[in-house]
């Protein structure tokens, strides 16, 4: 049987001086080529986890006492030499893009991690290109990162990490300065990624957009998990913080008898149900 991607058992992190946990006994398994979700309010540990698959917990956070298992493609994270080889799998995307941007030029960024490693010109010309294509940032190549607005900037970083080639790429809120088309743009980029083999972990307080490109999603409160599966079966139970309105409209009209078909997820596939929902009622009032 393949090793799943990333396989998380016994987490668990308290901050020095914290009256409760951050995470508490988090476990559970990523696929290779999956996008998995993570929702959950303020609070709810979505960060620390992010920070724990990347690496950054316990080595660069001396205030956090981290323990558990984390593997990486069935390797143990604690045996990576350090977070330079930690990052030659895992890419972490943070939440303040500005805290990841380090060169002047946009061309630059892109391609400053491939220098540092060393890959061939030809090939780091080959991702700039791909990544410009994928992250629609061919006009911004030649413009200066302090001049972009933050959507562009929060682009740049998720372009420059895809540069890196990591079979992981662990993402928090990279759109949360973006507007829907730019949001849109983002989650196709990564859905491609995915269909490739990348392993994508999303925070995301957008949940119409994690309904939609999802393949599966972890709801957490208080540094727990309460609940692991598929969007449909995730967002209209309990344990979901929040669910998209569509949703929410479609339980209340289902509660009140006027919705008998799948639970729609998104806007076009509620307004395709209710299409078919009318056009059966109208048949069955006008019989042929």
């Amino acid at each position: 049987m393949t090793a799943p991607a990333l396989a998380v058992s016994g987490l668990t992190v308290r901050y020095e001086g914290a009256d409760r946990r951050a995470l508490d006994d988090v476990g559970f398994d990523v696929a290779q080529g999956e996008i998995l979700g993570i929702l959950g309010p303020t609070g709810a540990g979505k960060s620390t986890l992010l920070q724990c698959l990347s690496g950054v917990i316990p080595r660069h956070e001396d205030s956090a006492a981290m323990r558990g298992d984390i593997e990486v493609f069935g390797r143990r994270l604690s045996d990576f030499a350090g977070l330079s080889e930690v990052t030659e799998t895992v890419g972490l995307v943070m939440q303040d893009p500005e805290v990841q941007l380090v060169n002047t030029v946009v061309r630059e960024e892109l391609v400053w991690g491939m220098e540092n490693r060393g890959v061939p010109v030809p090939e780091i010309e080959r991702r700039l290109q791909r990544a410009a294509d994928l992250f629609d940032l061919g006009n911004l190549l030649d413009r200066f990162t302090h001049a972009l607005s933050g959507g562009e900037k929060q682009r740049v970083v998720v372009a420059s990490i895809f540069c890196l080639n990591p079979r992981i790429m662990l993402l928090d809120e990279p759109t949360s300065e973006l507007d829907p088309a730019g949001t849109e743009g983002v989650m196709d980029a990564v859905r491609v990624l995915a269909d490739e083999g990348v392993t994508v972990i999303v925070v995301e307080h957008k949940v119409e957009e994690l309904a939609v490109y999802a393949d599966r999603l972890i709801a957490m409160r208080h540094g727990r998990i309460e609940a692991v599966g598929t969007p449909r079966e995730v967002l209209p139970g309990p344990a979901a913080p929040d669910r998209p309105q569509v949703l929410d409209i479609a339980l209340q009209l289902s509660e009140q008898g006027h919705w008998d078909a799948e639970l729609p997820l998104s806007v076009p596939a509620a307004v395709a149900t209710w299409q078919s929902m009318t056009h059966d009622q109208h048949s069955d009032r006008n019989p042929s």
